[in-house]
């Protein structure tokens, strides 16, 4: 007995599970040759031996503020003549396409269809095998329903290769070349660019960042590595990359913070996480009272949780990555906490009323930590961005209402 075919109509719901759309209206058209999906903010990135392309889709016609941004290998560009007549050269990409209960694999061309009805197009190219169109029903597999984007951030992660910047002064750094190779080494393209060259753009409808003249890309994540001389204005650059929709890895509020040590003390007490006494008087440095510390550890703390611990003893850096140490361990994670840094190494001296926080960093050395301790820590620190990302959700930018001066 032969199977029945699997017939389409000449609109579906569809899903594209490896691009993180679980619901798509697609029109089916056996005129086209090529698939076509629609997609602003094309953006070519990595090696140009495997480039890979970063996209935005407003997947819900007419709903400009509901944006899922997708990144996947890019395997050709191709000249394709659009409906109009028009000839362009568009990206494409593999990826798997699901309808009712079948999943295959297909290629997509992206294209920008902000004025068309359907954000995606399906060529005879994607119908094969026993695929069959009925060009005069519509909707013959299961729907599917836009009010799945709801919980789009709660959805099982979507592995996808981001573009992450690295914003640093020194990207050769050990610390720093551990994690370009960690991102590489999960498909990842991570990018540093000098803080020193940058410059913002403030503006409530088209917020830039520019290297030089030239502006900067849009980066899924940033990772702040901060030099001692980059404060007010290494905080706002990170701002202005939330801003214009990245996740950052420490925020540009938390570094602001910590870049005033009174109000990183005054955060820290308020919270009730112990820290050593200290007197502060205007254009002076802080009178602490004299401690006797048995030892002090060195925690870093990566996205909640503790990565590593060195202890600091007699002039030397001991691995502590085994110790119970539940006191201090717990003293640290409440001290990023408080602070919201999600990745910072935290100093905790031992007194003897207990242990206290002596010092808190959002650019530790991972080089250091792996070097002595022996763990991945720049692995842990991409695995934290990769949980960030896809908790992430943009916000609009604010467009100015009519009769509002600006």
């Amino acid at each position: 007995m032969r199977a029945k075919p699997f017939t389409l109509g000449w609109v579906e719901w569809v899903a594209l599970p490896e691009l993180g759309l679980p619901a798509i209206k697609a029109k089916v058209d056996t005129g086209a040759r090529t698939s076509a999906l629609h997609a602003f903010e094309v953006e070519r990135f990595g090696p140009p031996e495997s480039p890979m392309v970063r996209f935005g889709i407003h997947p819900i016609p007419g709903r400009t503020d509901v944006v899922i941004y997708c990144s996947a290998p890019e395997i050709d560009r191709r000249e394709v003549v659009s409906s109009n007549g028009e000839r362009e050269l568009r990206p494409v990409i593999a990826t798997r396409i699901t309808v009712g209960e079948r999943t295959w694999p297909i290629e997509i061309t992206l294209a920008n269809r902000e004025a068309m009805t359907y954000r995606m197009l399906l060529g005879r190219q994607a119908i094969r095998g026993d695929i069959r169109v009925d060009p005069a029903t519509a909707y013959l597999q299961p729907k599917l329903s836009y009010r799945l984007y709801r919980h789009v951030p709660r959805l099982n992660l979507v592995h996808r290769p981001l573009r992450i910047a690295l914003l640093t002064r020194r990207p050769r750094t050990q610390s720093n070349r551990r994690l370009m190779e960690a991102a590489e080494a999960r498909g990842h393209v991570l990018e540093p660019l000098d803080l020193g060259r940058l410059s913002l753009v403030v503006d409530a409808l088209e917020p830039q960042l520019l290297v030089g003249n030239a502006p900067v890309a849009h980066y899924d994540a940033v990772i702040p590595r901060p030099s001692p001389g980059d404060t007010t204005f290494g905080a706002a650059a990170v701002r202005q990359f939330e801003i214009r929709g990245s996740f950052a890895l420490n925020s540009g509020d938390a570094l602001d913070r910590l870049f005033n040590p009174l109000a990183t003390r005054q955060r820290l007490a308020a919270r009730s996480v112990p820290i050593p006494v200290e007197t502060f008087v205007t254009d002076a440095p802080p009178k602490r009272k004299a401690s006797q510390f048995a030892s002090i550890y060195r925690f870093l703390v990566v996205g909640g949780d503790i990565a590593a611990a060195v202890e600091r003893r007699l002039g030397k850096e001991l691995d502590a990555s085994e110790r119970p140490l539940p006191e201090e361990r717990a003293i640290a994670l409440a001290a990023a906490e408080a602070l919201d840094l999600r990745l910072a190494s935290i100093d905790v001296g031992e007194t003897a009323n207990g242990p206290v926080v002596l010092g808190v960093s959002a650019n530790p050395s991972i080089g250091t930590f792996e070097t002595i301790t022996g763990t991945r820590v720049a692995e842990a620190v991409i695995a934290a961005i990769e949980t960030g990302v896809r908790s992430w959700r943009r916000v609009a930018p604010f467009q100015p209402q009519r009769g509002l001066v600006r």
